[in-house]
């Protein structure tokens, strides 16, 4: 399908989905409508946004802000029919188990160490790199193969090709090529000289393009995974007619592909990765700096632009055209607060 096609399948889905649950937020949307379905009915995230605003706009569908989790987020619902005594309960329903559900991922121990235990375990059964790091563990200033690291990766990995960063994200929201959390990611390589791995929940298809011409790796769990013993806390936010996210896990094991991607594909792609990632060094420190911060503007779409176009991936005659806003914000599922990179 094209990308007017897409759109299309999203506004159809949209009110498919609204008609049915009555009412959804963004997040619960995208599990519906991007994640589960048809394959070829699935659009990615940015182009189910800009569907929403176009249906939005039109007054097919309202959209009300409400505060949750220390900020904002948008509810959808059909404008001609809401109102129904079930309709205000559903409505405060979503609130309650949404916030409910951000309360439980803001805390590292239950979301984000989580994810790093599994992959902490997947290396180590994997049994072929050395490694340092893990949940609560500093990497910054250690010394690996005679190099003091700058600043904290997840793990870091020793090979006999160099260093390996890797950077883990346990988020419900996909992970895009413009967001800071890549080029946080992908600076702190650049100054360690370690190539970037980078482990998250979903990418969007012009992710891992943009990945495969700048030499990073990236692998998709398509789970978030939550400690172990909020299964039964959670269990409406998994259901789907709670907020609907099937794709939670509450375990702190890792699966066999978990283990297999540092046992045998990690160690096939490493070398050819490396060779690009080298022949893209200057461009990416060229953009790095500026892409890794937090800053929503007009310039910034410019500078990711300029970049895609500097990688062969788009022509300075083209229409600039940067990813929806809600795929540039930093209002992520959880907190991040690394440590600053000396």
């Amino acid at each position: 399908m094209n990308l007017k096609e897409l759109r299309n399948v999203s506004r159809n889905r949209i009110r498919k989905i609204l008609r049915t649950y009555r009412v959804g937020n963004k997040r619960q949307l995208e599990s519906k409508i991007c994640e589960s379905g048809p394959p070829e009915m699935r659009p990615a995230p940015d182009i189910l946004t800009k569907a929403l605003k176009e249906v939005v706009k039109e007054g097919v569908i309202k959209s009300q802000k409400v505060k949750m989790g220390g900020g904002d987020d948008n509810i959808y619902y059909f404008a001609e029919d809401f109102g129904l005594p079930s309709d205000n309960d559903r409505f405060s329903r979503v609130v309650k188990l949404y916030s409910d559900y951000l309360k439980v991922v803001h805390k590292k121990e239950n979301c984000a160490y989580v994810l790093e235990t599994i992959f902490l375990k997947a290396i180590k059964a994997a049994d072929t790199y050395h490694f340092v790091g893990g949940p609560g563990i500093s990497t910054n200033k250690q010394q690996v193969n005679g190099t003091v690291i700058k600043g904290n990766f997840d793990f870091i990995l020793q090979s006999d090709k160099g260093l390996i960063g890797v950077e883990l994200k346990n988020k419900r929201k996909w992970l895009y090529p413009d967001h800071k959390d890549l080029w946080v990611a992908i600076d702190r390589c650049l100054k360690n000289n370690a190539l970037p791995v980078i482990i998250a929940r979903k990418f969007p298809y012009t992710a891992r393009l943009i990945f495969k011409n700048i030499g990073v790796l990236g692998y998709e769990t398509h789970n978030q995974y939550l400690e172990p013993g909020l299964e039964e806390p959670m269990a409406d936010v998994r259901d789907k007619n709670g907020l609907g996210f099937a794709d939670l896990r509450f375990t702190d094991e890792p699966e066999e592909r978990h283990i297999n991607f540092f046992r045998k594909i990690l160690p096939k792609q490493e070398k050819d990765s490396w060779e690009v990632f080298l022949s893209k060094k200057d461009i990416l420190k060229k953009y790095a700096e500026s892409l890794k911060k937090d800053s929503i503007s007009k310039s910034r779409t410019k500078i990711f632009y300029q970049f895609l176009i500097e990688i062969g991936l788009a022509q300075d005659h083209e229409e600039e055209s940067g990813f929806d806003d809600d795929y540039t914000d930093y209002n992520d599922d959880y907190y991040d607060d690394d440590q600053q990179d000396f």
